[in-house]
């Protein structure tokens, strides 16, 4: 299984690209769902031999609650079975890594192997990312909305390298790399979001590193990291936004990474006013500021209690995952299209106002585990502990910045990377206990 979880790795960091780039039959496009169902017969298996037992109790009752609001949004809404099924294959495709990540015996060797296979994919994305700029050039086109790695989305693409770097970071806090590796990875991992001109990485990358900092730095050294990390941050910057507004020159439609943040009219317009133009909005043909993602489709659950409660139904507001085959689409999905731009939308839409909370319950749960696991574990684990945390606090974040969870590169890994914490957090809670237990024996013995 260890051999299979590389291959899946490999692939959902690349099928895409691949798939697109060679043209292969359409079918391929479903290779995720194709391994989970493997996936899903390996967790049956171990795990009612192993009965689920480094699975934590706060888990099955959050997936139950969950569960409990798509069930009543789907009969409230009389939601059809091909939109169930698109709305399914988006949630559910990438949940049984998070069992196999709590079920799969892993050595130190045999993890250290998958980091290095990671970190070989994330350092592909330098050359592939090159690449696609060039073609950009070339066309005498000017945004760089079109490098997207092998992840096939510029966001995703920014998303996915800042959190290599968080789990870099959160290692080196443990001692497991040196900096001057981590000082060269660093920027050779984010040199792709410079030329992409993603400006979430003006966010995400300050509130990753400061989470980072805050859960894995040893007590007394927390200020001397943090320094490291501002001039880090210093350096970056100074390569980051000159390279930004340098690719912004001859594009008449962007303005400069400074200008976009200090005038209110700029930031105003990628927030909200698009959502105030003709064709943007409820049924509505382009898309939406990012700020209006947010608050159309509140405002238009909110005519409806129940609705606003558990949303209109699993995939129910989903575009066709089979072509133009629209017996999968939505019903809700052309009422709603021009605001599908962030996983926000998609969840309040959907599942409603009660599975938005699950869901961030879900993630605090993630960022609980975390900081246990990063402040009891000196070993490897514990720093990707460390650097997960900040990972979990820029997803959580994310939901309103891209539809993150639709593409495979992120959230095979981000179901993965969270059940080997999760687990981890057990093993050392039930380590705890035994020791508890059998702290009178010893005294009874010395004495």
């Amino acid at each position: 299984m260890h051999t299979f979880i590389l291959i899946i790795i490999g692939l959902v960091m690349t099928s895409e690209f691949i798939v697109q780039k060679l043209d292969l039959p359409a079918f391929l496009h479903f290779l995720p769902e194709m391994l989970s169902a493997v996936l899903i017969v390996y967790v049956f298996i171990a795990g009612t031999r192993d009965r689920f037992r480094l699975v934590a109790p706060k888990y099955w009752i959050a997936f139950a609650a969950l569960g409990v609001v798509m069930i009543c949004g789907i009969i409230n809404s009389g939601t059809g079975s091909g939109p169930m099924i698109t709305g399914m294959r988006f949630y559910f495709r990438a949940l049984p890594m998070f069992f196999v990540a709590t079920l799969l015996p892993l050595t130190e060797g045999q993890f250290k192997v998958q980091l290095k296979w990671l970190l070989l994919l994330s350092l592909l994305q330098l050359p592939v990312a090159g690449y696609q700029r060039w073609v950009i050039y070339s066309l005498d086109r000017y945004s760089g909305d079109d490098v997207r790695g092998t992840v096939m989305d510029s966001g995703i693409l920014s998303m996915y390298l800042i959190s290599a770097v968080m789990i870099m970071l959160g290692i080196l806090l443990k001692r497991q790399i040196g900096w001057k590796w981590f000082t060269v990875l660093f920027f050779l991992l984010l040199l792709p979001t410079t030329i992409n001109e993603t400006k979430a990485t003006v966010v995400f990358l300050p509130m990753g590193l400061l989470v980072v900092l805050i859960i894995g730095s040893e007590p007394g050294k927390r200020l001397r990291y943090a320094g490291f990390a501002m001039l880090a941050l210093f350096a970056f910057g100074a390569i980051f936004v000159p390279i930004y507004d340098m690719l912004e020159e001859h594009n008449h439609y962007k303005v400069g990474l400074i200008d976009f943040f200090t005038h209110e009219d700029q930031l105003d317009r990628y927030l909200v006013a698009q959502g105030r133009n003709r064709g943007t909005g409820i049924g509505g043909t382009k898309l939406s500021g990012r700020g209006d993602a947010i608050v159309v489709p509140v405002t238009y659950l909110a005519r409806d209690p129940v609705n606003l409660a558990f949303g209109v139904g699993l995939g129910n507001a989903s575009p066709s995952n089979i072509g133009r085959n629209k017996a999968f689409e939505g019903a809700y999905y052309l009422l709603f299209r021009s605001v599908l731009v962030t996983s926000f939308s998609y969840f309040v839409i959907e599942l409603g106002v009660l599975g938005v909370l699950i869901i961030c319950g879900i993630y605090w749960m993630m960022f609980a585990d975390c900081v246990y696991v990063a402040r009891r574990d000196p070993s490897l684990m514990g720093g990707v502990a460390a650097g997960w945390a900040g990972v979990v606090a820029i997803f959580w974040l994310g939901m309103i910045y891209t539809v993150f969870y639709q593409f495979p590169a992120v959230i095979y890994l981000y179901w993965y990377f969270a059940g080997l914490v999760s687990a981890r957090r057990v093993e050392l809670e039930q380590e705890a206990r035994t020791q508890v237990r059998a702290a009178p024996a010893r005294a009874a013995l010395q004495t």
